[in-house]
């Protein structure tokens, strides 16, 4: 969805701002940058027809993805009149995890704290309202809290949580985050962690819901949740044990920064911990 809306958009202006992902981000999955793509050396100007541009196109994506979600029943029904336009609803999960994904990708790629945190919070609930509307799904579920993750923990610290070097805008290395905005942010962390518990255990096993979910997508391998004997193999022991230890450490990197970052009595430690 994100690569043809990108070759359609009027005046190029996403080849305009937005530099193509280093080949180590989509190459080499234990480098620094296999997760989170490289970002603008700097911000867009804010009030800029390039930063209007971006506002716009991330805003149409995400509602393009919300109306995706709302049509899930008349996917899951068969209902659809056009099931092959853009605006058809998801069947599973793993589908708008896709999208979100792409998305997440878009705006840290910007460089632009301000809208960089705006739009991620945004995403962030939507992934989590999204959690308890169709059959568990670990996979892509997980390699997107991952990325949030590393994005707030980045921007929380005002450097790459991985590389320590300083994100663009935020040369001096400290966060560009409000405190309402860091309260907003624990507010968001503490729910996603009880959702996703609540959620990964319904029916109690992780095994059953997830072998519901039998989307094939033709993207890379962490977004493919099938085999192809049609099982997507979490039936072994060991991978259930992976994805109870994922659920775990939803989030982790955040709040580690959210604890620094909300303590005011100038400790090592504030005395948060999520619920």
């Amino acid at each position: 969805m994100a690569s043809s809306s990108q070759t359609q958009e009027p005046g190029g202006f996403l080849s305009s701002i937005l530099p193509s992902p280093p080949s180590s981000a989509v190459t080499s999955p234990s480098t620094a940058r296999s997760i989170l793509p490289l970002p603008r050396t700097r911000p867009l100007k804010p009030g800029s027809s390039k930063e209007s541009n971006f506002i716009t196109y991330v805003e149409q994506k995400l509602l393009a993805i919300s109306r995706r979600h709302e049509n899930r029943f008349s996917a899951a029904l068969g209902q659809e009149e056009n099931p092959d336009v853009e605006g058809r609803g998801y069947k599973a999960i793993g589908e708008e995890m896709q999208d979100l994904n792409a998305v997440i990708d878009i705006v840290w790629i910007s460089g632009t704290p301000a809208l960089q945190i705006t739009f991620l919070l945004t995403i962030a609930l939507t992934v989590t309202a999204s959690l308890t509307s169709f059959p568990f799904a670990p996979r892509p579920t997980f390699q997107v809290f991952r990325k949030l993750d590393l994005a707030f923990a980045s921007l929380l610290r005002g450097s790459d949580i991985e590389t320590g070097e300083p994100l663009p805008g935020s040369e001096t290395g400290k966060s560009r985050l409000s405190t309402t905005e860091k309260v907003r942010m624990r507010g968001i962390v503490e729910r996603s962690r009880v959702a996703v518990v609540e959620v990964a255990g319904k029916d109690g096993s992780l095994v059953h819901e997830g072998t519901v979910a039998k989307v094939q997508t033709d993207t890379e391998d962490d977004f493919n949740m099938t085999t192809d004997d049609g099982t997507d193999g979490l039936e072994d022991e060991s991978s259930h044990r992976r994805w109870e230890m994922d659920i775990a450490r939803v989030y982790e990197k955040t709040i580690v920064e959210l604890g620094l970052a909300l303590d005011t009595t100038g400790s090592s430690n504030s005395g948060w911990t999520p619920s």
